[in-house]
């Protein structure tokens, strides 16, 4: 086989000379053919070392900045042979490395071709890339040029830093901080450098070498610098990595929060250490906190970073077991303190960032808030409505993971070959690296290692992580075990730790991957992808309309069987138009890959209310999970022209009512598991309503026990009260006939799969019907009690009694013993 690198900077190469040697002794099986490798920036070391200034120094030892795998030394005895020899502990500058790699690079370029091994190095952009029928890689550059391989390794890197400010365009906004800086030396003239951390220690240590008479100031959030690295290491105890991974693997799930305060409370139980990742001490002063950690450093006394060093497998192992929600939480309230204390920066460089401060030359400004181009200025404003003014901006906030700027990537995210991850890089998997199209299949021959792979990984940077990785990539290459095929997991197991995401909404309910049943659902997808398809069509039909051109939506939503037939007729015969489950239709049809219809509704002018019903469940999760009114709202319908109505019903009754109907379609396990999520889905689906201003009304089945009554309050609670007559609850005669064209409900086409004769009864006006529930046994009633389905309906009738505006002797009527809160 034929691999492509893409990317040639340290992971790439890291990635090239496992090939090599493996290809050229043998030990591949003779599996690998050729290798092509390319670069977009002349294998220049990339964002990382192409500077050319010798006060930009490595993070790490030179005693670990060896890519030679169960070799450390191999970097040491590089530089000796070029007379450059160092002691392990000294802290080189980044060029000194780009020229290894360089050396590595091409001692493995020769080894492979004096073997007899082709190796294609192409100074180029890949600019597009696209899967042959065969399932071959094609590589196009940005000369146009295809190239064909078996299999792909994107080892692209990181970018220079966001624009957070939208400051680009302004002549003295320097976004990449390692580029040359061309602006004047001379008095009175201020650098603003954005952020505190290593890359702002880069800055200011190169300006204060080339700019001799420029001030400088760093601001950023916390207004302090990073710890110090000791002179010499110190012995450490593994009494705190111990018991903070025995923290780790007790969890599955693991919080932000509450990791970030057992980690501080461990590290001050095992060693008297204190450590607040929160960073809160932005009143700190950053001449005093960077003298006191120098101290430490030079006399060699235990830190905050001697410990966190010891810990990176574990953080690792926690970043794993977090939800999307809270690795965003913990980047935003707790990565500056981690990165702070774990990424210390070279006692060398601290002592020349002390200096600089004990000068006057640079100071230290916090609680950055934002930073505006001002008559040819810049104005930082920082907390407190104080505000700081320089001349010039050099933004040193951290290396930018984000990938939709590249071509190459936005040509795969097009073909939904990747989906991009919200913590940037792409998606892919944790253990082997393997990268996941945008239904979080993983490909057999797509990998990624480094910055690609971040927000899956923690660490995306660091040379001795991704050396590791990259031994775990090249290994799936060559013992490949195949993907493994989604299956439907019903245990109990399973709809327990689905109920506990749906009840805490987790984010990852929109990016897992919801596996097909081959009949109602014929292709792997995740909720979100399914929402964006159903919005895209919702929009063919209203994209161009005006706000005023939408009518009032009355959106009836619950799980399948709460009697909302029954009440989208009832609405129907009131005089409103009238339909039956608009979104889940298209939802349904994307599920078996059909493209769906779009929703033909009318112009306010013309109607301006109109009803629907989209209930949950019943045959697979996606429509379990679902939120009715997020692609209507993405799709431009106005949520102050929206109002849900939130439906219940008795739950055995329910229950019992999905086993009648549907067991001789679905497996039982599935369906009460579908069941189980759909129920509990309510607290979603109210919650994004709410969230989006859409006003909400609880309406509860028991109610139609006064079946006039309830449904006069209803309209009355909804605005309606002009259209509600009494007759349009008692005497529907022929528009019963629920699927007949006289009904008042517009049945929207649905893939035939889904079509269930006898579903819908028939009645001649809207009244209670009772369910005898004696079929349901003992473990199917347990299945209520267990997920507290129960409580949820007792909150669903307080909620309908007090929405309803009931009285007390009509609420005891209707409900009985219901009445009352969910525990």
């Amino acid at each position: 086989m034929i691999i492509s690198i893409v990317g040639g900077g340290a992971t790439g190469i890291t990635i090239l000379r496992h090939l090599a040697e493996l290809a050229t002794s043998g030990r591949d099986h003779h599996a690998i053919s050729g290798i092509q490798l390319f670069d977009k920036s002349g294998f220049d070391g990339g964002t990382a070392y192409r500077t050319q200034s010798d006060r930009h120094l490595l993070n790490m030892k030179a005693s670990t900045m060896s890519i030679r795998p169960g070799d450390p030394e191999e970097f040491l005895r590089w530089l000796r042979v070029r007379g450059l020899s160092c002691h392990g502990n000294k802290h080189l500058p980044r060029m000194v490395y780009r020229d290894y790699l360089d050396t590595v690079r091409l001692a493995a370029i020769a080894q492979c071709r004096s073997a007899g091994l082709s190796v294609h190095v192409e100074d180029a952009e890949i600019a597009g890339m696209r899967l042959s029928p065969d399932r071959d890689v094609l590589l196009t550059t940005d000369r146009n040029i295809t190239h064909i391989s078996s299999l792909l390794v994107l080892c692209t890197g990181h970018n220079a830093p966001d624009d957070h400010y939208g400051l680009t365009g302004n002549p003295n906004y320097i976004r990449d901080p390692y580029a040359q800086f061309t602006f004047a030396d001379r008095d009175g003239f201020e650098i603003g450098i954005l952020g505190s951390g290593l890359s702002a220690v880069d800055t200011a240590t190169a300006l204060a070498k080339t700019h001799q008479a420029v001030r400088m100031t760093c601001l950023s959030r916390s207004g302090l610098f990073p710890t110090v690295q000791p002179a010499t290491v110190p012995a450490t105890t593994n009494d705190f990595r111990d018991a903070l991974h025995r923290y780790v693997t007790s969890r599955e799930r693991i919080e932000a929060d509450g990791f970030a305060a057992r980690l501080s409370e461990l590290l001050l139980e095992t060693t008297g250490i204190r450590c607040d990742l929160s960073c809160r001490n932005v009143d700190g002063d950053a001449l005093s906190d960077l003298e006191r950690n120098i101290l430490r450093a030079e006399t060699g006394d235990l830190n905050v970073h001697s410990y966190l060093v010891s810990v990176i497998d574990v953080m690792c192992d926690a970043w794993s077991r977090m939800s999307d929600a809270e690795k965003m939480r913990f980047m935003d309230l707790y990565n500056s303190g981690w990165l702070r204390n774990r990424s210390a920066m070279p006692l060398e460089n601290a002592i020349r960032i002390r200096d600089l401060m004990r000068s006057g030359r640079l100071s230290a400004r916090a609680r950055l808030r934002r930073v505006t181009a001002i008559d040819g200025r810049f104005r930082a404003i920082l907390g407190e409505g104080d505000h700081h003014d320089v001349d010039c901006v050099v933004d040193a906030t951290g290396p930018s993971y984000r990938p939709d700027a590249s071509p190459l990537y936005q040509d795969m995210q097009r073909q939904g070959l990747i989906a991009f991850d919200a913590l940037g890089g792409i998606r892919c998997g944790y253990d082997d690296s393997r990268v996941h199209d945008r239904h979080g299949t993983p490909h057999p021959n797509i990998y990624a290692v480094g910055g690609p792979t971040k927000g899956t990984h923690f660490y995306a940077a660091a040379v001795d992580v991704n050396m590791r990785r990259a031994q775990i990539v090249v290994d799936s290459i060559l013992n490949p075990k195949g993907p493994k095929m989604s299956t439907i997991t019903t245990s109990v197991e399973e709809t327990d730790r689905l109920a506990d995401l749906v009840r805490r909404d987790d984010p990852s309910l929109d990016t897992m991957v919801l596996a097909p049943d081959g009949k109602y659902q014929t292709r792997p997808a995740a909720l979100d992808e399914l929402m964006w398809e159903v919005r895209d069509c919702l929009g063919e039909a209203f994209r161009h309309w005006a706000p005023e051109d939408f009518p009032t939506l009355y959106c009836a939503w619950g799980r399948c069987r709460v009697g909302s037939t029954a009440l989208t007729n009832l609405f129907g015969v009131a005089g409103m138009p009238s339909y039956f489950q608009p979104v889940k239709a298209i939802l349904r049809h994307r599920l078996v890959g059909n493209a769906g219809e779009p929703w033909a509704v009318p112009v306010a002018a013309e109607q301006p209310h109109v009803f629907s019903k989209e209930m949950a469940g019943p045959y697979v999760l996606a429509e379990s999970l679902f939120l009715p009114l997020l692609p209507l709202i993405e799709a431009g319908w106005p949520a102050d022209k929206l109002h849900m109505i939130m439906l219940d019903r008795d739950p055995a009754s329910s229950l019992a009512s999905w086993l009648e109907k549907w067991s001789d379609r679905v497996p039982e396990d599935r369906l009460i598991q579908n069941y189980v999520i759909s129920t509990l889905n309510a607290l979603r689906v109210e919650s994004y309503a709410r969230r989006q201003g859409v006003a909400v009304t609880r309406y509860v089945y028991e109610a139609s026990k006064d079946a006039t009554g309830s449904v006069r309050k209803l309209f009355d609670r909804l605005g309606l009260g002009a259209r509600f007559t009494e007759s349009a609850v008692t005497d529907w005669r022929e528009r019963g006939q629920i699927e007949s064209k006289g009904s008042g409900v517009t049945f929207l086409s649905e893939p035939k799969v889904y079509t269930v004769v006898g579903l819908h009864g028939s009645d001649t006006a809207y009244r209670y019907r009772g369910r005898k529930t004696a079929s349901l046994s003992d473990a199917q009633l347990a299945v209520i009690e267990r997920y507290d389905i129960n409580g949820i309906y007792r909150a669903s009738v307080a909620a309908c009694v007090d929405d309803l505006s009931l009285d007390a002797d009509t609420a005891m009527r209707l409900f009985g013993d219901r009445l009352g809160t969910a525990a």
